[in-house]
């Protein structure tokens, strides 16, 4: 049936006797019609064509014939062709990859083609059934990998799995209300006693591959790799040899087949850049601690430089070689401006070149090489301010406590600034029985009012709903007991707290007026300039020699 679109043009086309090939043809005609190639590629899909393979090329050439001959010409445009099948397998012989170019109008590829076909190369492992069928179906393939050998699969050699916390990116950390905090920038990475570190694995055994001829391909088994030797700061877990733990508090380091710690964290200073130390360990730290920053060890900490209004607390032993200064100011014995002072607490002994508005705390011993001014010392053992024999050693205002002894060059000053030093008493149980005191005078207030509300309701019955009185009243027991356990407390501390009949104050030199000596309950306030006293307690009092 010949398309409407030719009628007037004098083009008609026809399959060659073997159906193969397609030819436009064209007779010359009066009053040519016209015709685009569009027009034309439409007719010779109205005219059953559609399925051939139809030649851009030769039908541009066809149309610009046409145009201009006044004779009849033939030309071919189009043939009928099969689809073609192509296999490719590499020298490893691992993948087979098949390309089918489509059939157009001509006969397809089967999947029983590309069996045969990988067949007569020899591949009987690997085949991708499903694939080689929708490729079939689809009628084309662009390079499709249609068969896939299984490569071998080597052993892995024992492996060193870190357990220990990696360190985030130092940022400030968000506050409750989402303001940012310059100096808390996140902890260091440090481990306690016992804290798991790193795993090591066994290795494990390779799996042979096969080709696509089936042929098995060879691997290798995994390498048996031990914890590297010498090893510090760490130890195997006692139920699991594979598993090492810390044996100190420190820093952990990773290193080739095993970790160590480092039982001491170093750092140049303590600033904005490095943000606050909290670390599980002793620290060193080379430069300044400056102001407002905070630093925390569980063990030693060690200043090379000077803490400036900032808060440095240890677990052991603090040294500062160059001493602490803080912003706050101490008048007439009691301390002012806390945050604004220099902090120091350490479990054991505390040693700085110099204390200038400070608070330092030690449950061991506090030495003061140089000078000690409006600070706040306490000691659980003695305190100490300058060397023996030394020019330097002086203790000037503040507040300085100790069990046994206080030791000082020279005490006060020529403008009598007012200093108080307290010994025989332990610190940590003034601060206890401070404390106990403070809730016991709190809960007799409490149980006053409690007792005046339930006395009225006594004496006027029904003022009160019956099971709001019974709540009351058994608060009023509950407050009974807890005044009872207070009191208990306040007794086992007023026994502990006897004074130590051996606790003095050395003076080298000079002790000036304006300077009160309190030796447990009782005080004693120079009125007078002395050289080298040393104070004690005597029957009826503190005396001094």
């Amino acid at each position: 049936m010949q398309s409407n679109r030719l009628e007037g043009t004098g083009i008609a086309f026809k399959l060659s006797p073997d159906q193969r090939v397609l030819t436009a043809s064209f007779t010359p005609v009066v009053n040519k019609q016209g015709i685009s190639q569009e027009q034309l590629e439409e007719a010779i899909a109205e005219e059953g064509y559609g399925d051939l393979f139809i030649s851009r090329d030769a039908l541009g050439q066809f149309l610009k014939k046409w145009e201009v001959s006044p004779m009849a010409f033939s030309l071919q445009i189009g043939e009928r062709r099969d689809a073609t099948l192509a296999i490719q397998i590499p020298d490893d012989m691992m993948q087979a990859v098949m390309t089918i170019q489509p059939a157009f109008g001509g006969r397809r590829i089967t999947v029983e083609e590309v069996e045969q076909e990988l067949a007569a190369r020899g591949v009987v492992c690997g085949i991708l059934y499903d694939e080689i069928r929708c490729a079939v179906e689809a009628g084309e393939a662009p390079k499709l990998v249609i068969a896939a050998g299984t490569p071998p699969v080597p052993g892995e050699d024992t492996q060193f799995i870190s357990l220990i916390p990696e360190i985030t990116a130092q940022a400030p950390q968000l506050s409750d209300d989402d303001t940012a905090d310059y100096r808390n920038l996140g902890d260091i990475v440090s481990v306690s006693l016992g804290d798991p570190l790193l795993r090591r694995t066994h290795p494990t055994q390779g799996i042979p591959g096969v080709n696509l001829l089936g042929v098995e391909l060879p691997t290798t088994d995994g390498v048996e790799l031990s914890f590297a030797e010498n090893l510090t700061g760490i130890a195997c877990d006692l139920t699991d040899c594979d598993l090492l733990v810390a044996a100190i508090s420190g820093h952990p380091v990773i290193v080739p087949r095993g970790v160590i710690v480092d039982p001491v964290f170093k750092v140049k200073r303590v600033d904005l850049s490095t943000g606050n130390l909290h670390f599980k360990g002793s620290l060193d730290i080379e430069g300044d601690v400056l102001e407002g920053m905070e630093v925390s060890a569980t063990h030693d900490i060690n200043v090379g430089g000077i803490v400036e209004a900032a808060r440095v607390t240890a677990g052991g032993n603090i040294v500062v070689s160059g001493g602490v200064i803080g912003h706050g100011k101490g008048a007439q014995g009691k301390v002012e401006n806390r945050k604004e002072m220099a902090q120091l607490e350490a479990g054991g002994t505390v040693w700085v070149q110099f204390a200038e508005n400070a608070l330092i705390n030690a449950g061991g011993e506090i030495v003061v090489k140089e000078l000690s001014m409006q600070s706040e010392l306490t000691s659980g053992s003695s305190i100490t301010v300058g060397e023996k024999g030394a020019r330097k050693g002086h203790l000037i205002g503040g507040v300085c406590r100790a069990v046994s002894l206080v030791h000082a060059v020279v005490v006060g000053s020529h403008a009598g600034v007012p200093t108080v030093i307290e010994v025989g008493v332990d610190p940590a149980l003034n601060k206890k029985l401070e404390i106990v005191l403070d809730a016991f005078a709190e809960k007799g207030r409490l149980i006053e009012e409690l007792a005046k509300t339930l006395a009225y309701v006594r004496e006027n019955p029904g003022k009160m709903e019956p099971g709001l009185l019974a709540l009351k009243e058994r608060i009023y027991a509950k407050y009974q007991g807890e005044i009872a356990e207070l009191t208990g407390e306040k007794k086992r501390l007023e026994k502990r707290m006897e004074i130590n009949a051996q606790a003095r104050v050395e003076v080298e030199r000079d002790a000036f007026l304006g300077t009160q000596i309190r030796i447990g309950s009782t005080a004693l306030m120079i009125e007078e300039d002395l050289t080298n006293p040393t104070f004690a307690l005597g029957e009826q009092g503190i005396i001094y020699s």
